[in-house]
């Protein structure tokens, strides 16, 4: 991965982990009164306790480590940008105008075998914000699937462990 697509990595992560940021006023509207009340008593935590919800494990990046199984410290990550052409299964799509990242279940194909659009999985892509300062969405830590995205919405393109 080059270093400007490192950097840029990183400054997402750290949009999705929390940073208080334009990226929140990008993306949702907020939430009703109703769906904050159910979101935060489901998971535990209120509205303006950053460290409470970044504990619970419940946003994008969480979910694609636990579905590459990245969970010891010392593991030794390499990602490698991929051509959506040559996406397959276990590639994460990588999201630009929304800052998220969702791991590619599957691979939708045309009749000539041409890569076309994905199944994904992911946590936190939601329909309104429960906390702005942290982004977190009403689909906090549940897990969302969305079938036949196509490739072009996937605007950051695609990475992948090469390890």
């Amino acid at each position: 991965m080059s270093r400007i697509s490192v950097i840029y990595f990183f400054v997402v992560l750290a949009c999705c982990l929390g940073a208080r940021s334009v990226c929140a006023e990008l993306l949702l509207p907020v939430c009703s009164n109703r769906t904050i009340n159910e979101v935060t008593k489901r998971v535990g935590c209120t509205v303006g306790d950053p460290k409470c919800w970044l504990s619970k494990g419940g946003f994008c990046t969480d979910y694609v480590q636990k579905k590459l199984l990245l969970d010891r410290p010392d593991q030794k990550v390499l990602w490698v940008p991929v051509q959506s052409g040559d996406v397959r299964k276990g590639d994460i799509a990588v999201y630009n105008s929304i800052p998220h990242y969702a791991y590619v279940e599957r691979v939708v194909r045309d009749k000539q075998g041409k890569s076309v659009a994905i199944d994904v999985s992911e946590y936190n892509f939601g329909d309104c914000m429960v906390d702005e300062q942290v982004m977190v969405t009403d689909k906090y830590k549940k897990v969302n699937k969305r079938s036949a995205v196509p490739l072009n919405v996937v605007d950051g393109g695609f990475i992948r462990n090469s390890r």
